[in-house]
């Protein structure tokens, strides 16, 4: 099919040979039009969420050394946070930790995924380990048991030495995450690629013809920066995902026979007030997907409908011959 020139800018743009090393799958018949990955600053959620992580750390490695503060010198809002600093310790820190933990999944965030929620728990129980440690040497030796605590006696230091180890992990994977995925433009269908540390990976290719719908939508930060998700969903529901659920229905099942309908009805009647979600299809942003935080979302999704109808006009001149 003729490219048209906004097409061709972008084919002249793009390294045949290094685009086809990168994507194997891609065939002789196909033409490398465009190729890119997620932006750095794509990733911003993730790496502000480490430097919360840091600072939780650090606020209670500072206030646990602050045994007396000076009401003259520190403002009273900071004296109230250094001595429930002080007097909480490792129980603040990890009923902190817990609270965001909690905040992050309930938002829905981006950064609300079962890995990002594995780090944040993992921090909470680092040091919460030792204090359970303890706990079970206590109860031991008030039953008349000989057992010892494995561990070292806590340091308030290592609150500064953890954040430090967590906020280096959190920006390390974020950086091998955001580099696992790539994605390409052909003159036949859309590449998406993804390999995350060898072990997790997966190649989807979507012809243009099987492409229903695109949706660009920069987010605020996206629109500063210049870039954004592209959205390719599919006949067979590729690109959609299915938001919310009643979590009153398993609950409603575990009730005994032996309880009346009409406790039962009330029950459920409750819970589903207070548990129930309408399910509603949505855009998936995950970046295996679609085409995640690329740089000028909108020219690229100019780029696929050229393509798009490229392709309509050639499988239209096909029938006709």
């Amino acid at each position: 099919m003729a490219m048209s020139d906004y097409i061709q800018g972008y084919r002249g743009r793009v390294k045949d040979s290094e685009v086809r090393r990168k994507f194997p799958e891609i065939t002789q018949a196909e033409v490398p039009i465009w190729t890119s990955g997620p932006t750095i600053i794509s990733m911003a959620d993730k790496y502000i969420l480490a430097v919360v992580v840091l600072l939780i750390h650090v606020f209670f490695f500072i206030g646990s050394y602050i045994e007396s503060p000076d009401s003259q010198v520190l403002p009273p809002h900071a004296i109230f946070f250094f001595r429930i600093v002080e007097t909480t310790g490792v129980l603040g820190f990890v009923i902190t930790m817990l609270l965001l933990a909690k905040i992050n999944h309930f938002a829905n965030f981006s950064t609300s995924g079962k890995w990002t929620t594995a780090w944040l728990l993992t921090n909470t129980m680092v040091p919460l380990s030792w204090k359970l440690m303890d706990l079970i040497e206590w109860l031991s030796n008030r039953f008349g048991s000989n057992f010892s605590d494995p561990l070292p006696v806590w340091n308030h230091d290592w609150f500064l030495h953890l954040g430090i180890v967590s906020f280096a992990i959190m920006v390390i994977f974020t950086v091998l995450y955001q580099r696992s995925f790539r994605y390409a433009i052909t003159n036949r269908r859309v590449h998406i690629r993804k390999s995350l540390l060898y072990f997790d990976t997966s190649v989807h290719g979507i012809a243009f013809h099987k492409i229903e719908n695109l949706k660009a939508d920069p987010s605020i930060l996206g629109r500063v920066f210049g870039f954004g998700n592209l959205h390719i969903v599919t006949g067979s529901g590729v690109g959609l995902q299915t938001e919310g659920r009643d979590m009153t229905t398993g609950v409603a099942n575990n009730i005994p026979n032996n309880v009346s309908t009409g406790v039962m009805k009330v029950i459920h009647m409750i819970l589903g007030l207070v548990t129930w979600k309408r399910n509603r299809t949505v855009m998936t942003s995950d970046p295996a997907v679609c085409l995640y935080g690329i740089k000028k979302p909108m020219r690229i999704y100019r780029l696929v409908n050229e393509m798009i109808d490229k392709s309509g006009d050639s499988s239209a001149l096909n029938e006709n011959t």
